[in-house]
């Protein structure tokens, strides 16, 4: 068995990894308590100490206080410090963003090769951007650029998909505070992708990795009304567009044609499935209050 790092082991994405992928590979998933990722000497230590393979970074600063400015230092110092040991492993995988593209335009069916075109705005973006950047001229260092992803474990309270699904479990209205189109890869898919990374030679070294289709999102919400089965309404808080956020996947898919991502249809249906099973779990109140 490989021996993988997975940084962020308790966050959405990375506990869906560890779930998803901890019967083909051992597992290493250590808690903020057991690992800095902020300490470069930590880091180096843990992966020669773990005999470690390959490393999957799925960790990103969260800011602790509204207008704190440390975001892009804490992402980046995270990042350097494993990149400083990507001669120890096979490869780094990370998790890029669409906010690369620069969110303060419309992002829609973008191709990598407008990535650079515009420098993103924020922290968040500018050093997603910086790592992809360096990513590009390493030798073993791929971006997984995700754009909307959905499915369990996420925040289902601020969380748009999981959101609407929890307020049809409850016959609550759904919302949608401002309409654009939207691409929302489901997270069942995405350990198949990334085995694929951690198995295959990709040729780049950056890839959207999205569903490829867009919607709106007074379209998805319809889409949820239909997997529940019920009469519910659906309120648009605003007639103004928000900008659209969508990718094109082609060049993952020419590297991976045998990849068959899940229909939207089945995966909402899979997620509203999951809230109906967990109810009880999810405040109502709280939800009533989402937006």
């Amino acid at each position: 068995m490989k021996k993988i790092l997975l940084t962020g082991g308790s966050g959405f994405i990375g506990k869906n990894l560890r779930e998803a992928l901890s019967d083909r590979y051992e597992i290493f998933a250590p808690s903020h308590a057991e690992l800095d990722l902020l300490d470069d000497a930590a880091v180096s230590r843990y992966i020669r100490q773990n005999q470690i393979d390959d490393i999957i970074h799925a960790a990103v600063h969260v800011p602790m206080f509204h207008g704190e400015t440390q975001e892009y230092y804490n992402d980046m110092r995270m990042f350097f410090n494993l990149a400083r040991n990507s001669g120890e492993v096979e490869k780094i995988l990370y998790f890029g963003s669409g906010a690369e593209y620069d969110k303060r335009y419309d992002i829609r069916m973008v191709r990598e090769e407008a990535i650079g075109r515009t420098l993103p705005a924020t922290e968040y973006g500018l050093a997603k951007y910086t790592m992809n950047e360096l990513a590009r001229r390493s030798d073993n260092i791929y971006n997984l650029r995700l754009f909307g992803i959905f499915g369990k474990y996420e925040l289902f309270y601020i969380k748009f998909l999981s959101n609407l699904c929890c307020k049809a479990v409850y016959d609550l209205p759904l919302t949608v505070r401002r309409d654009c189109y939207f691409d929302f890869l489901y997270i069942a898919d995405l350990p198949a992708i990334v085995e694929w990374f951690l198995e295959g030679t990709p040729r780049c070294h950056d890839y959207n990795v999205c569903s490829g289709s867009e919607y709106l999102l007074t379209e998805l919400a319809q889409k949820v009304v239909a997997c529940s089965g019920k009469q519910l309404p659906i309120r648009l808080l605003s007639e103004e567009r928000n900008l659209d956020y969508s990718a094109s996947n082609a060049r993952l898919m020419e590297e991976m044609p045998s990849l068959r991502l899940t229909d939207m249809e089945t995966a909402l249906g899979e997620l509203y499935a999951y809230y109906e099973k967990i109810k009880d779990s999810v405040d109502r109140d709280t939800l009533e209050k989402a937006v």
